[in-house]
């Protein structure tokens, strides 16, 4: 418990542009695998969010649905700290490597919580369905300006190299739920 208050704690500090956020966060690989807290806050709105919507006459069975989406959440979260294995060094940031990670999982809590709760809401018609496009847009570029904040104090990069590692995270995302979905 202590743990996830001193992430809320660097959560708050993040968001008001603050470096000292990072004395909040363990950078450490324990401080990692305890970063993933964050996506299981998240799974059960996410993965619900996707099961609202399954109609078994186009989707199938729905225990393999169910299936697909939480290798699908899981895939997710794996894959942008799976490519920063490799983009890190390149950089010549290694040493870095947790310092960028743990509070960009983080940082995605409040932003991942706010759209998955008004998609539920749209979901289950107690908001407009055209309500999330706009939203989504903002909360986009929420996460990019945060993203870059993080991306950029935690590698010791220059902004806009930070703000390319958010594009890459969130074009990975895009290709990784084009992929998912045609199969």
């Amino acid at each position: 418990m202590a743990r996830f208050s001193a992430a809320l704690a660097g959560i708050r500090l993040i968001y008001k542009f603050d470096a000292r956020a990072w004395e909040f966060f363990d950078l450490s690989p324990a401080g990692f695998r305890h970063a993933f807290l964050a996506p299981l806050i998240l799974a059960p709105l996410q993965i619900g969010h996707r099961l609202f919507l399954f109609d078994p006459e186009k989707s199938g069975d729905f225990a393999v649905n169910v299936t697909g989406e939480v290798l699908n959440f899981v895939v997710s979260w794996l894959l942008f700290p799976f490519a920063m294995l490799y983009i890190v060094p390149l950089l010549g940031r290694a040493p870095r490597y947790y310092a960028l990670l743990v509070p960009y999982f983080w940082m995605q809590l409040p932003i991942n919580l706010a759209i998955s709760s008004l998609q539920l809401l749209v979901d289950g018609g107690m908001l407009a369905e055209g309500i999330m496009g706009p939203l989504q847009l903002v909360l986009l570029a929420v996460y990019a300006v945060y993203g870059t904040f993080v991306a950029g104090l935690g590698l010791a990069v220059t902004t806009g190299a930070a703000f390319g590692l958010v594009v890459l995270d969130v074009v990975l995302g895009l290709l990784l739920y084009q992929i998912l979905n045609a199969i």
